[in-house]
């Protein structure tokens, strides 16, 4: 029975690494039946680690949920990205490396929490937060910074 349960197991893992290979080939075929486009391939979920050199605060790490945000264009908030090469880092040399001053626009700060720019994240969810004063629905927690939406202490 042992053996059976095993087997089965194996089978199934087998089939699922061949699935995972053929939707993750780069201008294959899905299926013989289905053509893919494009493949995504990008973290569903991921935990921002502040770069040395950054201020160190008392906060908790951000999460971000790529899944969560799946209804933005990339490009909102990968600016720099030409839609064709690799995705880089908000902190690679000449987008947003100042890693001390906050108030410069450029900063690795102000990258998130710049206010009145849609592509940062405190931006973006503050214009989301009007809209859905004006429909009635709960805002986003972008306040106060300690535990709040993005820097939320995970409960143990």
């Amino acid at each position: 029975m042992r053996s059976k349960v095993m087997f089965s197991m194996l089978v199934l893992f087998v089939f699922t690494l061949a699935l995972a290979s053929a939707a993750y080939s780069e201008g294959g075929k899905f299926s013989a039946i289905v053509d893919t486009k494009s493949t995504v391939c990008y973290p569903l979920e991921l935990t921002f680690k502040r770069p040395a050199g950054v201020l160190k605060t008392s906060f908790a790490p951000v999460t971000f949920s790529h899944g969560q945000h799946g209804n933005i264009p990339c490009v909102t908030c990968h600016h720099m990205w030409d839609g064709k090469g690799k995705i880089e880092g908000c902190a690679t040399e000449g987008c947003h490396d100042n890693l001390k001053e906050r108030q410069d626009p450029m900063s690795y700060f102000r990258a998130f929490h710049d206010k009145n720019a849609a592509n940062s994240c405190l931006g973006c969810h503050m214009k989301t937060n009007i809209a859905r004063k004006e429909k009635g629905e709960k805002p986003l927690s972008v306040s106060p910074c300690s535990n709040n939406g993005c820097h939320h202490v995970a409960q143990k």
